[in-house]
């Protein structure tokens, strides 16, 4: 095992060469266009800033159906990697990772300051440090009719089926039941949308 002291003294471009050496010199710079696309449309305000950033969604996502209704100061990452249906809201301070793949239904709506990433960091033995090592994909499902409250935390490898009510500020970390409304953290079933007979 390498002792992990080792990789403090090695070369910003040696850790580079660790990190994304896996990466194919497209996807470098698809990852390079993406970011300078997103940052000029990420502030622009109003109907105007909407309608661009939706003109580059169409550009830069897997796949996009309908109108993405996304405010300013939203992060996406891997956009290649993100399919989204139709009627897509967003809403400021999220921060969307798609490396391991991201499936989204329509009317899916997201509250601010929400985290979803598709990819989890190995942190299996002592080395390298766990900064050094690639992230692992993992996918995100999002179902129909989906809604995500504020500051929540949609943890890799997770399905939220159709219906799924996420609370403020819960933690997901596994897939949930169609219909049902999750709190907390980890985040668990409190009730049902459906009403039962």
């Amino acid at each position: 095992m390498t002792d992990p002291i080792e990789y403090k003294s090695q070369s910003f471009i040696g850790f580079l060469r660790r990190k994304v050496g896996h990466l194919h010199m497209g996807e470098l710079l698809f990852s390079q266009w993406e970011a300078f696309v997103l940052w000029i449309c990420d502030g622009l305000p109003g109907f105007p800033g909407m309608a661009m950033r939706f003109l580059a969604y169409k550009l830069l996502f897997k796949r996009l159906d309908g109108f993405a209704w996304v405010q300013p100061r939203v992060a996406f990452v891997q956009t290649d990697r993100l399919s989204v249906g139709r009627m897509f809201g967003v809403n400021s301070g999220t921060y969307i990772n798609a490396i391991g793949g991201i499936t989204i239904g329509n009317h899916v709506l997201i509250g601010s300051n929400v985290t979803i990433s598709s990819g989890r960091h190995p942190i299996e033995g002592a080395s390298p440090p766990v900064f050094a090592r690639p992230a692992e994909p993992m996918p995100i499902v999002m179902e129909d009719d989906v809604w995500i409250g504020a500051g929540a935390v949609i943890m890799p490898g997770v399905t939220l089926r159709q219906g799924t009510v996420v609370g403020a500020n819960a933690v997901v970390t596994k897939s949930t039941e169609a219909y049902s409304v999750m709190v907390g953290a980890p985040a668990r079933k409190i009730r049902s949308r459906i009403s039962t007979p």
